[in-house]
């Protein structure tokens, strides 16, 4: 029997296998998909169990069978492997880290928090913005002679599938909506909203999801506008996207927002041309930490994928070393830091050449990889690192932005 709780409860559940650091936190973000019920799943210190926490009247059986499975699946991940450092950067600045970032630039009028994972920025928060996504695109420009594009926030179903991204990332995408094309379903979402304190959404059945999403990677609108082409040795592609990714209850101010924007580089050629253009990449990094001054490091990680295929899919990643995470400290509210993935630069192998149908000049499809840097996130870490204090800016960024 189904037992509904009338106030929160949290069970323990025994993990299958003790986990790391770092597996603990995976399991931890990504249980707010488990079940509507519950409020989120918590690893105890010695990791060998785990505390689900449930919401208000949840269906304490049904919850815990979906948590038990859900853990079990999370743990046959393979933990412990040890990431390779491929960049460090020791920053200038010696003061201290700053806490509270998104307080205090909202207190100083630079920043407006909706509250669901969207932000309104303005003075010197939208300045340093645009001077990471400008800095990047010319350096992108110069070093790898990429072409400066432009690409919708839409995306539609059928480019995601075809990019896998329904098979690695199902929680995290979202679909837009429109009311039926009925007279009479729009009237009477009309009328109910004419005399309304508060929007009022009108019933399921008279909505329709035509196959539009809104984009959950930038690179990917890139792809279909290079489908049936053959290319020379190699060409990379550049420029801002607008991005958005469904984090339910994970959304946490800059730190982690629904919709954010992101400076992308495509490299698309040879196997040999995309493995020098990551290289460049680095170096790219390189400079941009050093330009803005900050603490940083670039080492091999592995997605958050769905976790009925996360142990498979980070295995590969791990193995093939294909993606490079950018990871720049911040200081959390008790002002210990923590690093924040700002960042990665990946490699696909010939993934989306075969997809696509993009080819060498020898006919074999034709490999990718890109880079993709989150803004919100650099400027976080900017003003975690630096302050509100111009002085303690370096001074090519302070004279731009203050």
């Amino acid at each position: 029997m189904n037992i509904l709780n009338p106030s929160p409860v949290e069970m323990v559940i025994p993990l299958p296998k003790t986990v790391d650091a770092m597996l603990a936190g995976d399991i931890e973000k990504e249980s707010v998909f488990v079940s509507p019920y519950l409020e989120r799943i918590v690893v105890e210190p010695d990791g060998a169990s785990a505390r689900a926490i449930l919401k208000n009247n949840a269906p304490i059986e049904e919850v815990r069978d979906k948590a038990t499975r859900y853990l079990e699946t999370m743990t046959k991940q393979v933990g412990g492997y040890e990431a390779k450092v491929f960049l460090e950067n020791e920053r200038q600045d010696d003061g201290a880290y700053e806490p509270d970032v998104d307080a205090q630039l909202a207190e100083a009028g630079w920043l407006h928090d909706y509250g669901k994972g969207q932000i309104a920025y303005s003075g010197p928060v939208l300045k340093l913005a645009r001077l990471i996504d400008a800095k990047a695109g010319d350096l992108y420009a110069d070093r790898l002679g990429a072409i400066d594009g432009h690409f919708p926030a839409l995306v539609d179903a059928d480019t995601l599938h075809q990019c896998g991204y329904f098979d690695s990332h199902p929680n995290a995408v979202t679909f837009l909506a429109n009311l039926l094309e009925d007279f009479d379903a729009i009237e009477e979402f009309r009328v109910a909203n004419a005399c309304s304190e508060g929007a009022l959404l009108p019933p399921q059945d008279h909505v329709h999801v035509d196959g539009m999403c809104l984009n959950p990677a930038a690179c990917f609108p890139c792809y279909p506008t290079l489908k049936g082409r053959q290319l020379q040795e190699g060409e990379c592609y550049s420029w801002l996207g607008r991005v958005f990714r469904y984090e339910s209850r994970n959304i946490s101010g800059l730190e982690r927002l629904y919709e954010f924007n992101v400076r992308e580089l495509v490299y698309v050629g040879s196997e040999l041309f995309t493995q020098a253009s990551r290289e460049t990449s680095l170096q790219i990094i390189d400079e941009l930490v050093r330009f803005f001054d900050l603490d940083a490091v670039v080492q091999t990680a592995t997605d958050p994928f769905f976790a009925t295929v996360s142990a498979a899919k980070k295995f590969w990643q791990q193995a093939q070393e294909v993606k490079n995470e950018i990871l720049i400290p911040v200081a959390q509210t008790d002002g210990t830091r923590k690093l924040l993935a700002c960042g990665s630069i990946n490699l696909h192998g010939n993934f989306f050449g075969e997809r696509f149908k993009i080819m060498c000049p020898d006919g074999e499809p034709a490999n990718t990889g890109c880079v993709g840097l989150g803004v919100e996130r650099w400027v976080l870490a900017c003003f975690s690192q630096h302050g509100l204090d111009p002085d303690r800016w370096p001074v090519g960024v302070r004279e731009r932005i203050f």
